[in-house]
């Protein structure tokens, strides 16, 4: 079908096979390429809110390991590497 924008190839090996047949029920019987797209798009889409995800539990991390009214063992914390592998 004729587009402005550009193609891009893409090799449909056995994972993206398998992802293609795992969506195919859910999307009605949608072209194949229609499929691509719209795993492409939901995949972008995912690992930017893992990403966003990641950087909020490692706020919260930081949050809890620097307030002072947490619960932490503070002295612990700051000696975890000389103290880990006691025995």
């Amino acid at each position: 079908m004729p587009t402005k924008h550009p193609r891009i190839n893409v090799t449909n090996d056995a994972e993206l096979a398998a992802a293609i047949s795992r969506a195919r029920p859910l999307m009605n019987g949608v072209a194949e390429a229609t499929i691509v797209h719209d795993l492409a798009i939901r995949g972008a889409e995912a690992l930017a809110g893992d990403i966003a995800r990641r950087r909020e539990s490692i706020e919260e991390l930081v949050a809890l390991t620097t307030d002072p009214e947490s619960d932490l063992d503070r002295e612990t914390l700051l000696n975890v590497r000389r103290t880990a592998w006691r025995t």
